[in-house]
Formats: structure tokens, sequence, C-alpha cells
């Protein structure tokens, strides 16, 4: 890692990496908030980015990395994704655990220690979430939220932002909305904005908010 590639610096390239793979606008603002810092601390930190070669800012103040942030957000990810598939099938934490885990020992693997990850999980193409390591093109998914009644689909992934949320992934391995499972789509209540799923069998209520966070692909 440069002298200028500290953890907290990593921490903003993934995040501004991930905001960027979800098509979203980076602001300010919106890394503040996913950071839990304050918008003067965002500032000074991206300034010293920006200095840094790191990331550019716009017209509009729209954030977005250049070459070497980009490289140094990936290898970034590329660890915190390892580091979740040694938490969940090594040391065995719950799924909804292994995110908050990872985070903290993301910033210290070696690189050799990376390489015997890849191979011990032999080249894993996405995190336990199901989201893709960096490189990795996925296939295109929609929304549950998407999905009409009595449509099926299968689980993908669970979005990034969803992983920072710990009681809600608790409530999502709780009720089986895990990669690779097949949900079928009860019904629609916009009235109050949720929605029913047939998940392992049994029917589970999703506010449609948290449905947007379960990335599906469709059955024909």
């Amino acid at each position: 890692m440069s002298e200028a590639v500290t953890p907290t610096v990593e921490d903003y390239l993934g995040l501004i990496y991930i905001m960027e793979r979800e098509g979203q606008a980076v602001i300010g603002a919106r890394l503040a908030g996913r950071l839990r810092v304050s918008r003067p601390t965002v500032t000074t930190t991206l300034q010293r980015m920006v200095r840094a070669g790191l990331v550019e800012l716009n017209e509009r103040k729209e954030i977005s990395l250049t070459p070497a942030g980009r490289e140094a957000a990936q290898e970034l990810l590329r660890r915190h994704m390892l580091a979740e598939w040694l938490l969940r099938e090594v040391v065995g934490l719950p799924w909804h655990h292994v995110h908050e885990e990872a985070g903290r020992l993301e910033h210290h693997f070696s690189e050799e220690a990376v390489t015997r990850m890849e191979a011990l999980f032999e080249q894993p193409d996405a995190c336990p979430h199901g989201n893709p390591m960096p490189g990795v093109v996925a296939a295109p998914t929609v929304a549950l939220s998407e999905i009409p009644e009595r449509g099926e689909a299968t689980v993908v992934r669970i979005v990034e932002e969803a992983e920072e949320q710990h009681e809600l992934m608790a409530f999502l391995e709780e009720t089986g909305f895990l990669p690779g499972v097949r949900v079928r789509v009860l019904s629609h209540l916009p009235c109050n904005e949720t929605m029913t799923v047939e998940v392992g069998g049994r029917p589970a209520v999703l506010g449609l908010a948290v449905a947007r966070y379960v990335r599906v692909q469709q059955e024909t």
C-alpha cells in the first residue's frame, strides 16, 4: 500500500467503486451518509485523494475514480470478499455477520495471503452475498420488487448497501433470501408498500424498500 492509500482512504475508494458499479452518482453527502462521518471530514479526505491522484471531481462535484484509484479499490474489494469467504467457510461465522468482520481484516492481508485464499476458495467470482468480484462481469438482474405476482425467480445477490445493515442481513438470512434460492411472489400490496414472497416453502413479508436490495433473475 502506498503512503497515500491509508485504510481510511481505502474505505472511501471501495465505497466509491461500489456506488459507481451500482450506477449511483457519487457525491460527498452520500459518502458522508454511508460512511457515517461528517461532511467536512469527507471534504478533507477527498482533497487528499485528489492530490494523490486517486479521484477526480467534475464541475457538479461528482466524484469518480482515476485509473490508480480504481486499481486500489479493486484490490481492496478483492481482499474484502476473500476475507468474507474465509470467515464464512473456515471460521464459520453466520452469513449476515461476515461483511462487518471482513471490514476489519481487509486492510491487513499480504498479497501472498490473498493468492492462497484465492486458491483455497477456487477463484470465486462473487462474495458470499453474491456480489461479483472486481473485474467479473455479472449477469443482468432485477430487483425482487419488480417481479410480478405469481412470478418466480432465483436470488442472485444482495446489494452491498444492504450488507452494511446488520439487522437487515440477519433477517434475510433467517428468512432464507440467500444466493441461489428460488422464490415465488405471492402478492404485492402497494397500499402499504409490501410484498409477500414464498421462500423455502414459507411465506415472508418484505417491505418494497428491502425487496429492492434483493437482486434476482426471473424464471421464464
